[in-house]
């Protein structure tokens, strides 16, 4: 675990702790649970090494999980519209979350939503960060969107930074979803839906030789 990770899991491990304290000192048993609330807090903002030498052309997973769903769609920073690849990401899965290419962050974005479970599709409305890249495979757009339970995301990344394939750019607590917006007609997918992938390993599209992409 990095120290950025368990600055964030601090929180959580220490309500925990003092749950398990009230609970001991009202004489009852029960503070074994709390204690392993604890222990699966840190262990829910763990942050793995995860070494990587990217292909050209190649955009890997962003975060831990499911492929939930691989379309098409509009958005108003991809033009011409956008291939979209999307990761579930259950509260067992590391929920920091990577690059997907080199690049530098070109646009970010907050904004407020909803409630809904992360493993719906309408969660894509809940309290979300997207961060538009822009490198040498043309321009990448990144969605973190947070679960109903904390919904809460730490960005480690602002406008101007330049990251590079597998770097960490964000942390989303306790259950979410990531998408990934590529210009439609240059990328094709590499995953497909129920797929498991793994942050910055997991290659999930690549640029196709049909396509034509801008720097």
């Amino acid at each position: 675990m990095t120290w950025r990770a368990l600055s964030e899991a601090r929180r959580y491990v220490l309500w925990a702790l003092l749950a398990d304290l009230v609970i001991a000192l009202s004489g009852r048993r029960a503070g074994g649970v709390t204690a392993s609330t604890a222990l699966a807090s840190l262990l829910f903002f763990r942050d793995p090494e995860r070494p990587l030498e990217p292909e050209a052309g190649t955009i890997y997973a962003p975060a831990d999980g499911v492929v939930a769903g691989v379309d098409e769609t509009g958005d108003a920073w991809v033009p011409n519209g956008a291939l979209r690849v999307s990761t579930f990401l259950s509260i067992h899965n590391v929920h920091v979350i990577r690059s997907p290419f080199a690049g530098t962050v070109t646009a970010a974005e907050d904004a407020e939503g909803g409630f809904a479970p992360a493993f719906l599709a309408r969660s894509g409305k809940n309290l979300r960060r997207r961060l538009a890249i822009d490198g040498n495979s043309g321009r990448v757009v990144l969605v973190l969107t947070a679960g109903m339970v904390a919904r809460k995301i730490t960005s480690w990344t602002e406008v101007g930074s330049a990251v590079s394939a597998g770097e960490r750019v964000g942390l989303i607590h306790l259950g979410s979803r990531t998408e990934v917006l590529l210009p439609a007609g240059s990328f094709e997918a590499l995953v497909a839906p129920g797929q498991r992938v793994r942050a910055g390993v997991t290659p999930i599209a690549a640029r196709s030789p049909r396509g034509e992409v801008g720097s």
